[in-house]
């Protein structure tokens, strides 16, 4: 927007509480606001409160919203982010992020009438709740993904898991079966022990893919962190895909970069329930992926 004199952007970034996510986020944050683009980050007190500073010449354009983190049975006090919780408390942290939908849509409903409607909200794969909030107030939204494209093609949309569905680790230490070329990608056992858990629901009483597959059958846009050295043909001219058989509808390149921080940038229209990645990416990148979640 600021290179074509349209007019900056106004977009509201609400990444999952956990600093392995808020810190790509906030990286993100401050590479829209370098472009002239205005930049709300919202999250908890405690959580904004422990993230990095941001360089004086970005304040202007890039602040900072906190939404208090409702209380949940069994949830330490003073818990917001995973960094404040044992593994088997992570599905209480969710229930408790869940409790911010009243919150995010009352500072959306303000926002909104104040005449400061944003234009895009940049949301986490666990936030499935905000898309209808967001459509009340005709805001677009963009899923944001902290891993490679390839840990989207081997977790695989929802009709492709209903066709093979896969529900013990064993399941996910081989390439699942919707590859249509020779694949070596796969998790080491307890790596698959954790995607595995990520299929069944937790104590938020939804399940983590459940959560991601409603964000990737109906946001507007997705964004995957990536680079060249792992994912040259995602951010070429002309990706190369999976044949058609696997996909619901093409994804079209909207944004690149060759930075090492780059991002590959997929645009998905409303209707389309699939997912994207490249044949190349796939074979060496999922377990380095699925080790830096």
């Amino acid at each position: 927007a600021a290179d074509s004199g349209a007019g900056e952007l106004d977009v509201v970034v609400f990444p999952w509480l956990a600093f392995g996510h808020m810190i790509p986020y906030l990286e993100l944050s401050k590479r829209l606001a370098a472009r002239g683009n205005a930049v709300t980050f919202v999250s908890t007190p405690r959580n904004l409160a422990r993230l990095p500073p941001v360089p004086a010449h970005l304040s202007a354009r890039l602040r900072f919203v906190p939404l208090p983190l409702p209380a949940v049975e069994g949830l330490p006090e003073d818990a917001e982010s995973t960094a404040d919780v044992l593994p088997d408390k992570m599905g209480l942290l969710m229930k408790a992020m869940d409790g911010l939908a009243d919150p995010l849509a009352a500072f959306l409903a303000d926002a909104v009438a104040a005449g400061r409607r944003p234009d895009w909200i940049i949301l986490d794969f666990c936030h499935h709740w905000v898309l209808p909030i967001a459509d009340q107030h005709k805001v677009p939204c963009a899923l944001f993904q902290i891993l490679h494209a390839a840990i989207a093609a081997f977790l695989g949309p929802r009709w492709a898991n209903a066709a093979h569905p896969r529900t013990e680790p064993e399941d996910f230490t081989v390439p699942p079966k919707w590859i249509p070329f020779p694949c070596t990608t796969f998790f080491l056992r307890h790596e698959a022990q954790w995607v595995a858990g990520a299929f069944h629901a937790n104590a938020s009483g939804v399940s983590d893919m459940d959560r991601l597959w409603h964000i990737w059958e109906r946001c507007r846009l997705t964004i995957h962190r990536s680079c060249e050295e792992l994912s040259s043909p995602i951010s070429s001219e002309s990706p190369p895909s999976l044949p058609g058989s696997c996909y619901r509808r093409c994804p079209t390149t909207v944004m690149k970069t060759t930075h090492k921080t780059a991002q590959a940038v997929s645009a998905v229209p409303r209707s389309y329930d699939g997912w994207t990645t490249s044949p190349s990416s796939l074979s060496s990148t999922s377990r380095w992926a699925a080790r830096h979640h």
